[in-house]
């Protein structure tokens, strides 16, 4: 009788999953406080494998897939209930194999992932055995809060960084999951981000000017107070910054407003705007606005404006033809919101 063909019974020893963590790592800590002999024990007793054996180079670079009846095995191994099981470990929200429907057998599948790092190395200290911990990049926490540290490693930036020191990181990163929550489109909100942290990027990047010249020196001071071994990365010392100007890239009515105005004077509405939320001086909007050199904001501006270019264009041929002596009745009458996102 091979493993996954015999009962399934709790283990003695329980074993909590940390948030984001693969099924194969949280397989093989499972599998070592339990004094098992190989790592890949559990993992060949949760089900038959549908392609290639597990081995223990897995916990490397590898995740598993469960069909239902080999979940219903890992519950009740674990004596922890599929929902939570779900709800920590992601793979297992996504089932891609299905039972044999003649005997209704556990399988397991085995994938690579390039999205797999570390878990918090003071967690990790604090546990008995200083176990491995391998967790999902895109899921798991950026920030472990407890011990104020940045963990979202790299292959070119693989040293978490200490934030003791830097309490404003820490916020950004929350005040980020609060945005998420408002939006109620994660995805969509990440992409903002990534715009925003483009635009913040470019301008660390530049030689400080009058323009930057403040935002310049809070990341100076931000770069001192790190003190990290490797070097601060790029995007962690703006993410502050970037953060605050996701903050109103995701805002609807002001991309509306970025979209559809027709003066530049309106557009230097949107610059103040961001200047505020950045913190800085009130000439800041008025110096992206007015200058000649196509700042990566104004960028941003210029292509959201073309993607909305037809719509502009219909609505100010239509206001103009029934509003010949008030053109600027508009902000009534503007498109809703939704169509800006």
């Amino acid at each position: 009788m091979r493993m996954w063909e015999q009962p399934a019974q709790i283990l003695p020893v329980r074993v909590r999953p940390v948030a984001g963590e693969t099924v194969v790592s949280f397989a093989f800590r499972l599998a070592d406080v339990n004094a098992l002999t190989h790592p890949t024990t559990l993992l060949r007793a949760l089900g038959e494998p549908a392609g290639a054996p597990p081995t223990r180079s897995w916990i490397d670079k590898h995740d598993i897939t469960l069909n239902p009846a080999a979940l219903h095995r890992l519950e009740t191994f674990t004596g922890i209930p599929a929902p939570r099981l779900r709800k920590v470990l992601p793979t297992l929200a996504h089932t891609t194999i299905r039972a044999d429907p003649g005997r209704g057998k556990p399988m397991i599948r085995g994938h690579r992932s390039v999205q797999l790092r570390e878990h918090c190395d003071e967690c990790i200290a604090r546990l008995p055995g200083h176990p491995r911990i391998r967790v999902r990049a895109k899921v798991a926490p950026q920030i472990c809060r407890r011990h104020r540290r940045w963990v979202n490693t790299t292959p070119h930036r693989p040293h978490q960084v200490d934030l003791s020191n830097t309490a404003g990181i820490i916020r950004a990163h929350r005040r980020f999951d609060r945005l998420c929550s408002r939006t109620g489109d994660g995805d969509w909100t990440q992409g903002q981000l990534q715009h925003a942290d483009y635009i913040v990027r470019e301008w660390s990047r530049s030689r400080p000017n009058h323009v930057h010249k403040h935002l310049h020196a809070r990341w100076d001071q931000r770069e001192t107070a790190m003190q990290s071994v490797s070097g601060p990365e790029t995007g962690l010392l703006v993410l502050p910054e970037a953060v605050a100007l996701a903050e109103v890239l995701c805002d609807l009515e002001w991309r509306r407003h970025v979209a559809m105005v027709d003066t530049n004077t309106e557009l230097a509405r949107f610059y103040s705007r961001v200047g505020r939320q950045l913190g800085q001086s009130p000439n800041f909007g008025d110096r992206i606005a007015w200058t000649v050199y196509i700042d990566p904001l104004k960028s941003w501006v210029i292509q959201h404006r073309r993607n909305h270019q037809k719509t502009r264009d219909e609505f100010w041929r239509r206001v103009r033809t029934h509003y010949p002596f008030n053109p600027y009745m508009n902000q009534a009458i503007y498109p809703s919101i939704r169509h800006f996102k």
